[in-house]
């Protein structure tokens, strides 16, 4: 179908005029059968079809037409990077006048603001706060795009993103679902009553294969039988002998590896051997990665991605810092990198494909403690990553380290496993029946299992009747902790349970924060983040430090403890001493970060990455930030103050007197201790600070410095 006829479904031309100056001229065959089965006319759809078969489009064209009809149109992503990854792609229809939005944190923020604008970019997470919050623009929304609807089958982001489209399954908004990997897309097609669109297309055709290690050769899979390419470097294992070959042969490669430690070591190891290839890089964009890499924070992760860079190598996964991940990206683009060592994590956040992928099919299990096979839909997210459209004629993946050629090959011809919800958790349950009940939707079991029977999970076990006994228990914990009154045909959230939904906090958090807290009149910082950290929320996602540096600290914490300076371990369960054991140490890096210690220090004694800091700070500081407001509004004054100032100092890193130079914008940790050295140590002090001594300091230059007067005078000082 060319992109002119789609003026015969209602599109205005200056919509097909945006397409054409993007370099689009036709559909493709997916796109033309999402178009021909109603995506203009309103029409629900669940999108399945391969990586890089113009999904993203798709959801557009639905966003476009709502918004130029007069409504808001919802992008929803798992992840912050991949919301700012589309939220940038986005910005091109605000040539139509259109405006963009985005949103992914602050989640006590009613977001009235975002009313005025046509198109949002949100997180799920986002999503589903302003679903409680109910700002007055929702009743505008006419479309909500989903991408990577697989995740609904996630432990963690599944609830929240089932229990979205339940509420939507209530109203007449369009569901857009997207997805390259789902086992039974008839299925969640019918739950969401959505017209199924899927096509086995790839703008680049996929083939995969598997290395044969008796035979020392990669077997391929091809429509014509089997391909065979015989591997003649004999590296220490075959994902660098594979590797090496592959950008010897002029391909760039993604090699995908289990653990961090693992993609470091490998990517220092084909380093060694990449000397006499470096004819392949461009060394005058090798001097703009290289710049870029300036950017990072830690010294070590400047100076360690920079020296492989160089050889055209590099490593990647949650640990870095955020310049050094979008410069390993911006650097792989560009063909600079030529060859990327990466945890699966990347499969399913930024856009990176390489001409030949290679993937790793075993994953340490730590309750077995042996390596078991993932999932095939976990093979078939990384494998998706081979091909660049425009770029390469075929892509190829191949699992490198599979016990057999039998094993491989059953990756390659097995179907993605059938997504199934997980919302009969415990911790799902809580969270979402007391939102219910906060926000006035439930007032009784009943009323809560209205709301339920739309959910997948009534879908595919066919009854809620086994949920009621579940929902019934958590009743009796909420009724427990102080977060609901009220008899079983009127439950009313109290003002303790309404905060708590508001600020998105698990319930269970709250709870154990009041327990403790119970306990202590005045509790110092180091106590104060040891409980932050043992909370639910925190627990899920907290960085990983390993056992034995955990144990190393031992002895710091349990003297910590009988000092009272942390909360005391716990007696006779051997998990919860380790639990208890973990958020020290956990509380010891979150300790060091808002002492102005390095990043690279930290790394040094905890055996963690800035990207982990970071993650972890993000995390912290929006508990801190909840806890200090439920107290405040509970009366507990002062309490709320210090946990205030905690998350700032979280958010910015620094100790104490930095807190107000830190409120200007352009002022981080290290130039508000530049000023304080300087002695400058407040905003008076900095607004009667002559312009040629600002200019004078480190980081400091002259628009810089323009934007801190220029903010200072908002804030009523006079210069």
């Amino acid at each position: 179908m060319k992109i002119e006829e789609l003026s015969n479904y209602g599109l205005p031309r200056i919509v097909i005029d945006v397409l054409l100056e993007r370099g689009f001229k036709e559909l493709n065959p997916l796109q033309e059968e999402a178009i021909r089965k109603g995506l203009l006319d309103g029409r629900s759809q669940v999108v399945v079809a391969p990586t890089a078969s113009g999904k993203t489009l798709i959801g557009e064209l639905a966003l476009v037409r709502k918004a130029l009809d007069g409504y808001i149109g919802l992008y929803l992503v798992p992840l912050k990077a991949l919301a700012g990854e589309k939220y940038e792609e986005f910005q091109v229809w605000s040539r139509i006048g259109l405006k963009i939005g985005i949103s992914t944190g602050d989640y006590e923020s009613p977001g009235e603001h975002l009313g005025r604008y046509d198109l949002i970019v949100a997180t799920y997470e986002r999503f589903d706060s302003l679903l409680r919050l109910r700002p007055a623009w929702l009743s505008r929304i006419g479309v909500v795009v989903v991408d990577e609807l697989h995740m609904v089958g996630d432990y963690e982001r599944g609830p929240i993103l089932e229990m979205i489209l339940a509420r939507l399954l209530d109203s007449d908004t369009q569901i857009i679902g997207l997805s390259a990997t789902i086992g039974n897309p008839g299925e969640l097609a019918k739950w969401l009553h959505a017209e199924l669109v899927t096509v086995n297309w790839r703008p680049v055709k996929l083939v995969e294969g598997v290395f044969d290690r008796r035979r020392n050769r990669i077997v391929f899979v091809t429509d014509n039988g089997e391909r065979y390419e015989r591997i003649i470097h004999r590296l220490e294992n075959p994902a660098l002998s594979i590797a090496l070959q592959s950008v010897a042969r002029g391909s760039q490669v993604l090699v995908f590896v289990n653990n961090r430690r693992r993609a470091e070591e490998w990517a220092w190891r084909l380093s060694e051997h990449m000397n006499l290839l470096n004819y392949l890089i461009d060394k005058d964009k090798l001097g703009i990665v290289l710049e870029e890499l300036k950017e990072s924070p830690s010294s070590s992760e400047r100076t360690n991605l920079s020296e492989l860079v160089k050889h055209g190598v590099a490593y990647h996964h949650a640990g870095l810092s955020t310049a050094a991940r979008r410069a390993v990206e911006k650097g792989f683009r560009s063909g600079v990198i030529r060859a990327v060592f990466a945890t699966p994590t990347l499969a399913a956040g930024v856009n990176l494909p390489a001409r030949r992928v290679l993937v790793s099919i075993k994953r340490y299990n730590p309750s077995t403690r042996r390596m078991m096979g993932i999932r095939i839909f976990e093979y078939k997210q990384m494998a998706g990553r081979a091909g660049r459209p425009q770029y390469d004629p075929i892509g190829e993946s191949v699992i490198y380290d599979a016990s057999s050629l039998t094993e491989g090959l059953r990756y390659i011809h097995g179907k993605p496993e059938s997504v199934e919800s997980k919302l009969s958790t415990e911790r799902s349950l809580r969270i979402h029946l007391l939102a219910l009940i906060a926000t006035g939707q439930a007032r009784s079991i009943d009323e809560a299992l209205k709301t339920f029977s739309k959910t997948l999970f009534r879908y595919q076990y066919g009854t809620v009747s086994q949920l009621k006994y579940r929902l019934l228990e958590v009743i009796e914990d909420l009724y427990k902790w102080g977060m609901i009154t009220g008899d079983k045909g009127d439950y009313k959230a109290t003002r303790l349970g309404y905060l708590t939904t508001i600020t998105y906090l698990d319930p269970l958090t709250t709870h154990v924060f009041q327990e403790k807290i119970s306990s202590k009149s005045d509790p110092g910082t180091l106590w104060l983040l040891h409980v932050v950290a043992l909370t639910p929320d925190y627990r899920r996602s907290r960085p990983y430090i390993s056992y034995r540096i955990v144990k190393r600290l031992e002895e710091e914490a349990l003297d910590l403890a009988s000092q009272g300076k942390i909360p005391d371990p716990p007696e006779l369960d051997e998990y919860e001493y380790d639990q208890w054991l973990q958020a020290f140490a956990q509380a010891r890096m979150l300790s060091m970060w808002i002492n102005e210690v390095r990043e690279d220090e930290i790394g040094k004694e905890l055996g963690v990455g800035p990207g982990d800091i970071y993650s972890a700070r993000d995390t912290a500081a929006w508990i801190t930030s909840s806890l200090a407001r439920i107290s405040k509004e509970t009366g507990k004054l002062v309490l709320g103050e210090k946990l205030y100032r905690l998350s700032i100092r979280l958010e910015y890193g620094v100790k104490e007197d930095a807190l107000e130079l830190v409120s200007l914008e352009g002022i981080g940790r290290v130039r508000a201790r530049t000023l304080i050295r300087s002695g400058i140590r407040s905003l008076k002090e900095l607004a009667v600070t002559p312009r040629e001594k600002l200019l004078s300091l480190p980081g400091f230059g002259p628009r810089l410095v323009e934007n801190i007067y220029e903010q200072l005078r908002r804030k009523g000082f006079k210069l």
